[in-house]
């Protein structure tokens, strides 16, 4: 990271940029290799990725801290190279964190909970369609703004997505929409998250309630959660759990569990992740995914993805 600092550094001087602006620019990179096992497919892969992010960020004279961030991927799962971010700018000023731009609509799919696993096992086809069981509302994410404060112990945040298509157009007029919140609170040892969301497509209203309750338990994190969608095309529910612990000072292993089931599937799916850090910003991982019950063709069954990735 230094090394792309200095880099920067240089060439902001040669094009006559000053260093003394009142903002901070950092850089970091990251990269992974992994080969997956699909068993859905009968077939195995190797991947790999790297990428670089950039966080931006200044504070006026007044307090108020403003942020961007974005980035540079290139990934052969995806076969292309891709710019990400650079589509939200946050405020935070007074306590409160103030988000307009691209946002997820809080509250939808709120204790829909029991994913452990990394990005690099979803790259099998197991479960990799609609033919699984969902629990989503019609707008989950799209153009909009987000306010999280705190009320005592408490995170209170609540959103607007007033266009799902995130391109920022038709905000005034847009008829697909999503509103919702979110309350986290501490409960003596243990720690709760409640949520509610509505998203209205145009052609259809639907709502998402949920919550998750996250306790201490023999060295490591229990966290159990429930979500229920009432979609147009009938009820959906989610109920899941996760335990995650560390097994030494350099391992960590977590479990995941859920079962979702809606108007047409009913779905199982069982996830294990271990990693560990070799230092450096190097760490192994072994990440196992089983999805059983109503899944699109060929896609029940059991992925692996084993690898390393690489933090610089």
């Amino acid at each position: 990271m230094k090394k792309l600092m200095y880099l920067i550094s240089a060439i902001a001087g040669t094009v006559g940029f000053s260093t003394a602006a009142n903002a901070d620019i950092s850089v970091s990179g990251s990269g992974g290799l992994a080969i997956v096992n699909d068993g859905a497919a009968s077939d195995n892969a190797v991947y790999d990725s790297a990428g670089v992010a950039f966080a931006l960020s200044t504070t006026t004279s007044n307090g108020l801290g403003i942020s961007m961030g974005m980035g540079i991927t290139d990934a052969s799962g995806t076969s292309a190279t891709a710019v990400t971010g650079g589509d939200s700018v946050t405020f935070t000023t007074g306590g409160a964190t103030i988000v307009v731009g691209a946002i997820d609509v809080p509250g939808a799919g709120t204790g829909a909970v029991g994913g452990v696993n990394g990005d690099w096992v979803d790259l099998a086809s197991v479960a990799s369609s609609a033919g699984t069981a969902s629990t989503d509302i019609a707008v989950t994410s799209g153009d909009g703004f987000t306010l999280s404060t705190a009320m005592g112990g408490a995170t209170l945040t609540v959103g607007y997505a007033a266009d799902n298509s995130q391109n920022g157009e038709t905000l005034l007029d847009s008829t697909a929409t999503g509103a919702g919140a979110t309350l986290s609170m501490p409960l003596g040892s243990m720690s709760a998250t409640i949520g509610f969301a509505q998203g209205d497509d145009g052609t259809d209203s639907e709502t998402s309630v949920g919550g998750s309750l996250a306790i201490a338990a023999g060295g490591g994190t229990l966290t159990v959660g429930m979500n229920q969608g009432s979609l147009a095309a009938g009820d959906a529910t989610s109920m899941g759990a996760t335990y995650a612990m560390s097994l030494d000072a350099d391992t960590s292993l977590s479990v995941g569990y859920n079962n979702t089931k809606d108007a047409t599937n009913n779905t199982t799916t069982t996830e294990v992740s271990m990693s560990r850090s070799l230092g450096g910003g190097v760490a192994l991982f072994l990440d196992v995914e089983n999805v059983t019950g109503d899944t699109a063709a060929n896609e029940a069954g059991t992925a692996i993805a084993v690898g390393s990735t690489f933090s610089f």
